[in-house]
């Protein structure tokens, strides 16, 4: 799994930095982010969905999900998060990345709505969580599994979805339907300003922390 993009290696692009971490898991910057605070959730060991995960982990993942989301929520408003879930290597709904990662980011209109235009017509949403994908994954289904808002969650399965699809969707609803893709588009000053801001608001926290540690005592 060397050639992995997503797999923990040095390298001295920034972000692949990590901004936030737990044991098994890391929060990085979003290359290709249509717009700022756009962020990953990725496990460090190489698996193909979020639904592939082992059920022990999901509870420090969704421990970390939270974190970063409360995060970004005081600097940008209202949060979304999805996956592209491949059933196997190599598929269109992977976007050409076949490791686990969990798009968090700062929208406001239904993205629900907004991706029905680039889904299969006999498509369907159904509730669930992340856990939830574990019966995609073990069936070795395609899915795509979206929170909006977060903690609220909703999957589909189907064989035929297509590369980026929620990118899609939320380039469109941008009014830059062109710039979808995040190997073309990296959209660098996105990913920098979401660096800058990110890095603010964990040292405004380190204070806040001292505080009410000295309160405590």
């Amino acid at each position: 799994m060397h050639t992995c993009q997503l797999c923990p290696h040095q390298s001295a692009k920034p972000w692949n930095a990590p901004l936030l971490e737990s044991a098994n898991f890391r929060v990085i910057v979003s290359l290709g982010a249509l717009v700022e605070g756009w962020v990953l959730l990725v496990p460090n060991e190489h698996f193909l969905s979020m639904g592939a995960l082992p059920a022990s982990q999901f509870e420090e993942m969704r421990r970390l999900k939270e974190s970063v989301c409360d995060r970004l929520e005081r600097i940008y408003g209202p949060i979304s998060a999805f996956e592209h879930g491949p059933g196997t290597e190599r598929r269109n709904v992977g976007c050409g990345v076949d490791h686990a990662h969990l798009h968090i980011v700062p929208i406001t209109f239904d993205l629900a709505a907004a991706a029905a235009p680039y889904l299969p017509e006999d498509s369907r949403w159904e509730v669930a969580d992340l856990m939830g994908c574990r019966s995609a994954a073990r069936a070795g289904d395609d899915y795509i599994y979206l929170e909006q808002p977060i903690n609220s969650g909703r999957m589909l399965r189907h064989k035929d979805l297509g590369s980026q699809t929620m990118r899609r969707a939320i380039a469109a609803q941008m009014g830059i339907p062109d710039d979808f893709n995040w190997r073309t588009n990296p959209q660098i000053e996105n990913v920098s300003c979401t660096i800058r801001a990110l890095e603010s608001e964990m040292r405004k926290a380190i204070p806040a922390q001292h505080n009410a540690s000295e309160h405590a005592a």
